[in-house]
């Protein structure tokens, strides 16, 4: 069972939940966050594309940022037994944002239960051992799931020689070729060198800038 994607050829460039979803400054976090989930919980009927977000956005329009590592992971149907969702178990090394958790669940819409397959295109992988950093957002009751669908995974993987932890999306399509305006990656092209201590600064950044100076400047 599998809902229509309705992605333009090539990947996720932008996300419209029927209509434009326009974010004007100072809009709050809970805003992006509802229309960016709008394609997880959308009737299978809808038609979705992706609009494309940047580090600026999934950072003001997430409750939690986390650096951490996929433990497990447990897919099961609903009561009315119409969707499967994915309850996945993160181990958290790193607070970016959000209250500090040694463990998040996430509630991912999406899963295969007894050779059942529920599948959301653009919707991110988990693997555990894998190591990411994770945009999140939660729902009315709490529950925690990644924001922009896989645009808000990037998958960390070390340099064998120096150790040092790079980042990419590994969803197809969702690649990027930049730690601030997360511009697509072209198709063909050599995968640029990403390291995950310049999106952290990116994001520290954008914190920064939304609380403004501190009262004793």
């Amino acid at each position: 069972m599998a809902a229509p994607s309705g992605f333009p050829p090539g990947g996720a460039a932008r996300f419209l939940e029927r209509r434009p979803v326009l974010m004007p400054p100072g809009y709050a976090p809970a805003r992006l966050a509802a229309a960016l989930l709008a394609l997880c919980l959308a009737s299978a009927t809808w038609a979705t594309t992706l609009q494309h977000v940047d580090a600026r956005d999934l950072t003001l329009g997430s409750s939690d940022i986390v650096i951490g590592v996929v433990e497990n992971s447990r897919s099961y149907w609903n009561d009315a037994r119409t969707r499967i969702f994915t309850d996945v178990t993160l181990r958290v090394d790193q607070t970016l944002k959000g209250a500090a958790a040694s463990r998040i669940t996430l509630t991912q819409l999406g899963g295969e239960v007894g050779g059942a397959r529920y599948s959301i295109p653009g919707c991110p992988a988990f693997h555990p051992g894998e190591e990411a950093l994770f945009f999140l957002w939660r729902d009315p009751r709490g529950r925690a799931q990644v924001n922009g669908l896989a645009q808000g995974k990037f998958d960390i993987r070390r340099d064998p020689v120096t150790g040092e932890r790079l980042i990419q999306r590994v969803v197809p399509g969702f690649a990027v070729g930049d730690v601030r305006m997360l511009r697509a990656h072209a198709a063909g092209e050599p995968r640029p060198r990403l390291r995950l201590d310049d999106l952290v600064r990116e994001i520290r950044r954008t914190l920064d800038e939304e609380r403004g100076p501190s009262p004793d400047r």
